[in-house]
């Protein structure tokens, strides 16, 4: 019994890192469209969404973003009419992207910093999921340099370098008990990097149709010497010693195919259609520092599948200083129902968003957007605990990022 808690709970950073926990909040503009748009948008967020394009840029730019995602879930046991809520959290996802090199030259550099993957999620010490999981902060910061050259007028391609710093902080439950029938708690931090790559092409006929193919690489984020924290009766002290943890994270990778082509004058529809490789988390090994009886080394199933995602969106041009967007998208999880997990607990998942862009002059200019998730109601029997019950979730991302050209 205790070997299977101690499994559980350190199992459990991993679980959301390869979970639905994707913020594709690079660009607001994108946003604005459902997360669209790697085809229609030429500029500094590029560096993300297809590095091939960077060098079709007539200036440089520096841009810099945040949104401010709020995730709301609720549970309900099987057979019981109690309904559990999270907390209300912000996770704040950033973005920083800066080109540099010569105006209308063959070629281009530059620095993006963001976050493609993370969240925030609190269900408290009182909820029967307890033992699953009290509190999750998490979040991976890319840093990929880039390089982008322009072949002809029509067709561009890139790449960059990936590094990432992945931070992870959570609590659990431990069903022990003290003696004023408290129960025991675990806490586990830690900070792992990794490495990948992104690369991508972009051809544009005219202005009238534009494709874009772009590739980013699996990042297996190597975690070292994490903490484990436990508070637990003092009689059991020897058997949840405070330790360290090494592990493996996976981050899946994706390959994503975009178009854009115009509807009118002032009108430009585009559509993003995404694979994401998410079966590279089959599953999960953790090895301790210190053993015990009740703490020895653990793996577990995970089993995920391969994902897919569509996407698109209107981009209007409604005056010469002002844009607005709309998009809408359908998101596949990767989860198969028994491994689903109160990190995220994910299904399927509908969205539809807003956006603008406002010129304030020829320098600056300021993007607003806003997305709405709706994660498809899922009743499960998690194949770990035992836990049995109905998840439903809500995402909400309003975001807004400020950019500078020259």
């Amino acid at each position: 019994m205790k070997r299977l808690i101690l499994g559980l709970l350190l199992a459990s950073p991993a679980a959301v890192w390869a979970q639905g926990s994707q913020v594709n909040t690079q660009s607001q503009k994108a946003v604005g469209m459902a997360g669209a748009g790697s085809a229609l948008f030429v500029d500094e967020t590029s560096i993300f969404y297809n590095p091939g394009a960077v060098a079709k840029m007539d200036h440089n730019a520096i841009s810099v973003g945040a949104s401010a995602v709020m995730y709301r879930a609720a549970f309900r046991e099987f057979n019981s009419n109690d309904v559990h809520h999270t907390k209300f959290k912000i996770s704040p996802p950033f973005s920083a992207f800066a080109t540099f090199g010569p105006q209308n030259s063959w070629w281009k550099a530059g620095l993006g910093v963001y976050t493609p993957f993370g969240g925030s999620v609190d269900w408290g010490d009182q909820w029967p999921g307890r033992y699953e999981l009290n509190h999750l902060q998490m979040r991976a910061i890319y840093i990929q340099p880039t390089l982008s050259f322009k072949l002809t007028e029509n067709f561009g391609i890139g790449g960059g370098f990936v590094y990432n710093v992945g931070l992870v902080d959570l609590s659990r439950s431990i069903p022990i008990a003290s003696a004023d029938g408290t129960s025991g708690r675990a806490e586990l931090s830690g900070v792992g990097t990794g490495m990948g790559f992104n690369v991508g092409v972009h051809y544009h006929l005219e202005d009238d149709f534009a494709i874009s193919l772009s590739y980013r690489s699996q990042v297996i984020t190597k975690l070292k010497d994490g903490d484990a924290q436990f508070t637990v009766p003092p009689a059991l002290a020897t058997s949840f010693p405070n330790t360290t943890f090494d592990a493996e994270l996976p981050l899946p990778s994706s390959f994503n195919v975009g178009v854009t082509f115009p509807a009118g004058e002032r009108v430009d529809i585009a559509a993003d259609a995404t694979f994401i490789g998410y079966s590279v988390y089959q599953e999960l090994v953790f090895d301790y520092k210190d053993n015990t009886p009740a703490l020895e080394d653990t793996k577990q199933i995970k089993n995920y599948e391969n994902a897919f995602s569509v996407k698109t969106g209107l981009n209007v041009e409604a005056s010469e200083k002002l844009d607005l967007r709309a998009g809408v998208g359908y998101v596949y999880t990767p989860v198969r129902g028994p491994y689903v997990s109160p990190e995220t607990p994910d299904n399927n998942r509908i969205m539809g968003s807003v956006g603008f862009t406002y010129d304030i002059n020829d320098r600056w200019d300021l993007t607003g957007a806003y997305v709405f998730q709706h994660l498809l109601e899922r009743t499960v029997t998690s194949a770990n605990t035992g836990l049995s019950g109905t998840y439903k979730t809500n995402i909400h991302a309003p975001g807004i990022s400020l950019t500078y050209k020259w």
